[in-house]
């Protein structure tokens, strides 16, 4: 395939019953013909859904584009530190929450994938040998759960609820608050006997307005409306509960416990599809696994927000893995761009038109994205509306 600076992208769609019928379409102008629950666009070269190129009325898969000359479309960095694209972007429309779920370190999930290899005869728990650090940047917005509360809220809201089986963790927690007695409380949750786990969860939504403030009630409720009965009814009392407006952005690292809840988002990652899940699903849940992968300290809420570094129509939101970069733009014109990494671009608002210096240019209208090789260089974007870009 003969080189271009610029690769429009055609992106695999993710139909996963959490999925809207009508987001992606009605704003990013996804088709949707079988009127499915479209859930994910994913935009890379992961297995799971490796985008695809075109160039002059050709298509071929965006690893082979990348696998024809490693060093011109990812620079000699990303070469040397990944040996491939590190990271996967995706729009995510969720109707329904997802799992709650955490993702593995990279020594965790290099193991985890190792022993499947090897012949293991348990379900899989790993998809990959990757981390999976993750920005969400909020289109809409965005309810989501993420880390476990300060262990004095926790307990708060577990003693209102009064469970017989928690009391001596509930008491442990308040007395030693740290990493051990928080995972303690957390397995015996986890282990609720049936009958006193259906009792709590009856309790919870039938009286969660009258328990707890109006926001954590209507976590509560949304999530009763499509996981009746499930262990993750109770993830609003222990995880931050937050909905972030729509340019606003938060960043979880691996080992995080959390849930997207409802919205339309961006969201970047390194390029995995680790998941080990907790609830909110009727998918396997490895509790040991999962506790092992879990990192049980609080995130505290102040510090859940991302804090970007903006000037003039760019936002760099800092992001403290080496696998990925994201900047958002708005309403630029010849804005100077200098490429030096495999680059992907999305349009999430409006038009932009890509303009190299040798005279290619390319025009995306909301919803497309591009390729941008590392060796592409200098180039201008302009733009009306909103677009993003994930680097190296």
């Amino acid at each position: 395939m003969s080189k271009s600076c610029f690769y429009p992208l055609v992106n695999a769609v993710k139909n996963y019953p959490w999925g809207s019928r009508t987001a992606l379409n009605q704003r990013f102008h996804i088709p949707n013909p079988d009127d499915q629950p479209q859930a994910e666009v994913w935009m890379g070269i992961h297995p799971a859904g490796v985008s695809q190129v075109i160039f002059q009325d050709k298509t071929c898969s965006l690893a082979e584009l990348i696998t024809s000359d490693k060093n011109a479309m990812l620079g000699k960095r990303m070469v040397e530190q990944f040996g491939d694209l590190p990271y996967l972007l995706k729009l995510l429309a969720a109707e329904s929450a997802l799992s709650l779920q955490v993702h593995p370190q990279k020594a965790q999930a290099q193991a985890g994938f190792q022993r499947q290899q090897q012949g293991s005869n348990n379900p899989p728990d790993y998809n990959d040998d990757n981390h999976k650090p993750e920005l969400v940047y909020a289109v809409t917005p965005f309810m989501a759960m993420n880390g476990f509360r300060k262990p004095d809220e926790i307990v708060t809201h577990f003693r209102r609820l009064t469970v017989r089986s928690l009391d001596d963790a509930i008491d442990q927690l308040a007395l030693h608050p740290c990493a051990e007695t928080m995972q303690g409380f957390f397995v015996t949750l986890m282990q609720l006997p049936e009958d006193e786990k259906q009792q709590a969860i009856e309790r919870l939504v039938s009286e969660a307005p009258a328990l707890y403030d109006e926001n954590l009630a209507a976590f509560i409720l949304r999530l009763n409306h499509y996981y009746p009965h499930d262990i993750g009814l109770f993830a609003p009392l222990f995880l931050n509960c937050l909905t972030l407006q729509p340019g606003e952005a938060m960043f979880l690292s691996p080992g995080t416990l959390h849930a997207y809840v409802q919205g339309v988002a961006v969201e970047v990652m390194a390029s995995s599809d680790n998941v080990l899940r907790a609830g909110l699903t009727p998918k396997r849940i490895n509790l040991t696994e999962l506790v092992a992968c879990t990192v049980f300290e609080p995130v505290y809420q102040e510090t859940l927000l991302m804090i970007p570094e903006s000037g003039h129509g760019k936002h760099h939101y800092p992001v403290p893995v080496a696998d990925f970069c994201f900047d958002i733009y708005t309403d630029v014109t010849h804005f100077p761009v200098h490429t030096a990494s495999a680059e992907i671009v999305l349009v999430i608002e409006g038009r932009a038109s890509l303009q190299h210096s040798g005279g290619e240019v390319i025009d995306l209208n909301c919803g497309q994205s591009a390729f941008i090789p590392a060796s592409t260089g200098d180039w201008t974007l302009t733009l009306s509306g909103r677009l993003c870009r994930v680097y190296g």
